[in-house]
């Protein structure tokens, strides 16, 4: 069986130097954030989990208070593996994935900026091996 796994994502509200390891995201009011994923499989944020059995990736917002997780979505989740469990603090996302197929698929989690509110969208992949 799988082990779960856990990351780390730092959301801010200006954009990466190119050289510091964040990517540059587009808000919903045009401003350029950048955020950058640690943990997970290759450090960046993508999730590898090998064999079968039900899995849980948690999500840490390790950033600004002003930040705090307003959704998670998915793509390339044909197969219906991932689910969102909306009830963890707003700092946390718990992603559950029944993990009985192979399948590459991405999580985007949405980001609220309280003080400029505005949403940003930061998303990696989960890959069902």
């Amino acid at each position: 069986m799988p082990s779960n796994a856990s990351v780390t994502l730092d959301v801010r509200n200006f954009p990466s130097t190119g050289s510091d390891g964040y990517t540059n995201t587009t808000a919903s009011n045009n401003a350029i954030y950048s955020y950058r994923y640690t943990g997970g499989s290759d450090n960046g944020g993508d999730v590898d989990f090998n064999g079968r059995g039900r899995v849980t990736l948690t999500v840490h917002l390790q950033s600004d208070p002003r930040y705090q997780i307003g959704n998670v979505g998915f793509t390339g989740d044909t197969n219906n593996q991932l689910t969102w469990l909306a009830e963890n603090a707003p700092t946390t996302a718990v992603i559950q994935d029944v993990n009985t197929v192979v399948q590459n698929a991405s999580y985007k989690i949405t980001v609220n900026d309280t003080t400029a509110n505005c949403t940003v969208p930061c998303d990696p992949q989960i890959n069902n091996k």
